[in-house]
């Protein structure tokens, strides 16, 4: 990797590193909750940050599970103290309600425990819902709600105001540079949400004599069966819960496989297009790490001009479009 890319990532790491320094509890050893046994990529990146930024911090995960996978049996028995982790991410909030659901449960779960929210953004939509995420946030008497953008943190301020709730950047940028997977097939690769946060058809405009291929994250073919073979193990383990003890070796390494293969194969996706367009947040992330050239536009929630605005115009190459036509000026130039 150039300079050009590793010294922006590396100042970024080292400043979240010492935010993560300042504010997670001692002792050596945490547990880490909610794993993204999903096939989005940028959940995976931001596994694989978390999990870089843990090691540098010194500290060793004695016990990872996702929300199927998790036993509060086998976590007292692998993790018989210190504090709870829970994964990082853009679910703070009610879009994706399964999400908090077991952020709540973990909470009344484990009282006694220190429990460390991950860097989030945060979104809330419905009234009812935010108090009950209050009631439960401020029923825990050892919470730290970690905030990835100052929108979602002033939310939160005000939302949670006897809950200790701090700014940290998003660890994805933790995994630090990536390869690309071979040369460009396209000038431009527009991927694009098709799920809940998407904001409507983005039609950016392709320069003439452009080449261009609109995609979005997932897997086809022989990505999708080495997915669903890699997932076997906490499949087992969510539909037999007597085995998730003696499996959690097995889980847990399947599920480090799980987010090297979401990663890799959104490289390989990425490395398709000598620009990339997107409204996915970590493909914008994933893309500047690889050094790609990247034109990001805003989600439904608005959490990437939020990032944006908060750390990710310290990533090179990326630029951040307030529209449609502004996103087709600055492709026009990056070609």
């Amino acid at each position: 990797m150039t300079a050009r890319i590793d010294d922006p990532v590396r100042a970024l790491t080292a400043r979240t590193g010492a935010i993560l320094q300042d504010l997670l509890p001692d002792g050596p050893h945490v547990a880490l909750l909610d794993f993204p046994a999903h096939d989005n990529a940028g959940d995976s990146l931001i596994h694989l940050g978390q999990m870089a930024h843990l090691r540098r911090l010194g500290l060793v995960v004695r016990y990872l599970a996702d929300d199927r996978t998790y036993s509060p049996t086998v976590l007292r028995k692998r993790h018989p103290d210190g504090p709870i982790f829970i994964q990082g991410g853009g679910n703070l909030g009610d879009l994706w309600p399964l999400r908090q659901d077991f952020r709540e449960r973990l909470l009344r779960e484990h009282p006694d425990r220190a429990i460390v929210q991950l860097p989030q953004s945060m979104d809330f939509r419905d009234p009812a819902r935010l108090a009950r995420a209050s009631a439960a946030f401020h029923a825990h008497p050892d919470l730290t709600l970690l905030l990835r953008d100052e929108r979602s943190l002033q939310r939160a301020r005000d939302a949670f105001p006897g809950v200790r709730v701090e700014f940290c950047p998003d660890l994805a940028p933790g995994a630090g540079p990536q390869p690309r997977t071979g040369p460009a097939t396209h000038d431009v690769l527009l991927l694009l949400r098709t799920d809940g946060e998407q904001t409507g058809d983005h039609r950016v405009a392709i320069p003439p004599g452009a080449t261009a291929l609109r995609t979005d994250w997932g897997f086809r073919g022989a990505d999708r069966v080495r997915w669903d073979l890699l997932r076997a193990p906490s499949a087992i383990a969510r539909h037999v819960p007597v085995l998730r003890g003696p499996m959690q070796g097995l889980v847990e390494r399947s599920f480090a496989a799980i987010a090297a293969h979401n990663v890799d194969t959104a490289r390989a996706v990425l490395s398709r297009g000598r620009v990339v367009v997107t409204d996915r947040l970590h493909a914008a992330v994933l893309a500047a790490l690889m050094g790609i050239p990247v034109i990001a536009l805003d989600n439904c929630s608005g959490k990437i001009s939020a990032a944006y605005d908060a750390y990710l115009h310290a990533l090179p190459g990326l630029t951040f479009a307030g529209g449609v036509a502004e996103a087709s000026e600055a492709l026009e130039k990056a070609l």
